[in-house]
């Protein structure tokens, strides 16, 4: 670990604005920092983040399943199939011509298109 004095000016500014803001919730922090030093301060800064860090990392995780899942389940959507598709795209611009509104049309075709293999 390197010592306070042998960082650059940027480095110093982000450890030290680290430590102000962490000091606006931990007060605690002006006595390791005190006593112990601008790298006590700023590694116990670290090891109390650990928490929040785990957290990040299983809500990634959690993200990128629910990504995986949607995509399987639009592969084996109705939307994948060629003849499906065909059919239910041209009732929507039949809905589309007839009312000359996209939503209305989207709004009842396309969840029908888009779940159908779950109906199936």
């Amino acid at each position: 670990m390197k010592l306070w004095n042998d960082l650059s000016l940027l480095q110093r500014v982000v450890v030290g604005v680290a430590i102000l803001l962490t000091a606006i919730v931990l007060p605690e922090i002006a006595f390791l920092v005190q006593f112990g030093g601008m790298d006590i301060a700023f590694g116990l800064i670290l090891v109390g983040l650990t928490p929040a860090i785990n957290g990040l990392k299983l809500l990634y995780k959690k993200v990128r399943n629910a990504l995986w899942f949607a995509v399987l389940l639009l592969q084996q959507s109705a939307s994948a199939k060629p003849p499906v598709f065909a059919v239910q795209a041209a009732f929507c611009v039949v809905a589309l011509g007839f009312t000359g509104s996209l939503m209305f049309g989207l709004s009842f075709f396309m969840p029908a298109m888009l779940f159908n293999a779950a109906l199936m």
